[in-house]
């Protein structure tokens, strides 16, 4: 027999003996019967828990914002004059009074000149006084009486009332009607370089100085009230369906110490189409003890207290899933239960449709699941 034919039979009888091997060793392993598989039992997870009872629930809408004053007034000086030494000076911090004087300039010009008008009013009414008792009688005892009440460093009275349309185009026709609403003019003008506080306040900024010279439409300084302030803060146009005009609002520092107190005044009537928030005016007054902390320009956070929500429920905004389900427990295993968010602040959230007695998950658990075991530890 050929070497070639031997090698042949040679390899075609190890396969066959290795293809008996192979079908002998999956019979004996298809005879060992197939051990049973014992699931082991899940551990009851031990989660916070909290039995619920509905009712009116507050909405607390967090806003911050800087606090300015309800007053604030820019000082321009009408007249022209040297602002006089003495008193009070007009410099930042200084506080006055609401009718105490703040600016007084020299108006010793305008003055003597108001001086003058008056005398030459009154040698006009004097020469005319025969004339007004000859041609009206009748009113002649008021004419005498207004001229003996006039002085020249004195403000005119009132003039007499006309008895008669003939009487007042003869008073106009002596010019004394001009003279006379003149001299009231320059009587006001001279008031005007006294300048007061209109209000209770305290001096933001000076910038004038006791010696020098104020013009006429000079920014003479800034007055900035006390005691009466406004925040306005932008808040988001979810949280405009419980806010209201009146609602009580609160602010604190940075140090969460309460520093004013007050209430909304007013809400803007539109939305900023950028950042979907709407304006919201806070008028507010210091807190008890506290006014000295409340001033213009200050940085505040605060919430406001909307109308109560009936039938309602707290519960922490981590614990409110995106469909609207939260978690209670029932029988020692959690269940997705539906709610209707109604409110949302930037920690808590609150639900309607919770029935009074349900025992409600308070805390977060990672990988949770409805029907997940628990064991509730009551807060």
């Amino acid at each position: 027999m050929p070497q070639a034919l031997k090698s042949i039979l040679r390899a075609f009888a190890g396969l066959a003996i290795l293809a008996i091997g192979l079908g002998i060793m999956n019979a004996l392993i298809s005879m060992k019967p197939e051990p049973s598989v014992v699931e082991r039992p899940v551990a009851p997870r031990a989660v916070r828990s909290a039995v619920v009872n509905p009712g009116d629930c507050t909405p607390q809408t967090p806003v911050e914002g800087r606090v300015e004053a309800l007053y604030r007034m820019d000082i321009i000086s009408e007249t022209t004059g040297d602002l006089i030494l003495g008193g009070k000076e007009f410099r930042e911090g200084i506080e006055f009074a609401k009718g105490e004087v703040m600016l007084q300039l020299n108006a010793t010009e305008a003055r003597n000149a108001l001086t003058a008008q008056r005398s030459q009013f009154l040698q006009l009414l004097s020469t005319s006084l025969a004339d007004l008792r000859a041609d009206f009688p009748g009113n002649w005892s008021a004419w005498d009486g207004f001229l003996n009440a006039m002085e020249v460093d004195v403000r005119l009275p009132e003039l007499p009332a006309f008895l008669s349309q003939r009487e007042e185009l003869f008073v106009a026709n002596r010019g004394i009607l001009s003279l006379f609403h003149s001299i009231r003019s320059a009587e006001e003008r001279l008031d005007k370089y006294t300048i007061v506080a209109p209000f209770d306040g305290v001096v933001m900024a000076a910038a004038v100085r006791p010696g020098g010279l104020v013009r006429a439409g000079q920014l003479a300084g800034v007055l900035v009230g006390r005691g009466a302030y406004e925040v306005k803060t932008a808040v988001h146009a979810r949280y405009l369906t419980t806010i209201a005009v009146g609602d009580a609002v609160a602010f604190v520092d940075e140090n969460n110490q309460p520093v004013a107190n007050g209430a909304v005044h007013r809400v803007a009537g539109n939305v900023d189409a950028a950042t979907q928030s709407a304006s919201v005016y806070c008028r507010v007054q210091p807190a008890d003890g506290k006014s000295t902390l409340l001033r213009d320009g200050r940085f505040l956070t605060g919430t406001i207290a909307s109308a109560p929500i009936a039938a309602g429920v707290n519960v922490p905004l981590n614990l409110v899933l995106e469909d609207g389900w939260i978690y209670a427990v029932e029988a020692e295993q959690l269940k997705k239960v539906t709610v209707d968010v109604v409110f949302e602040s930037r920690s808590d959230a609150i639900v309607l449709g919770l029935d009074s007695g349900t025992v409600l998950l308070t805390e977060a658990v990672a990988s949770a699941f409805d029907g997940m075991p628990v064991q509730t530890r009551a807060e």
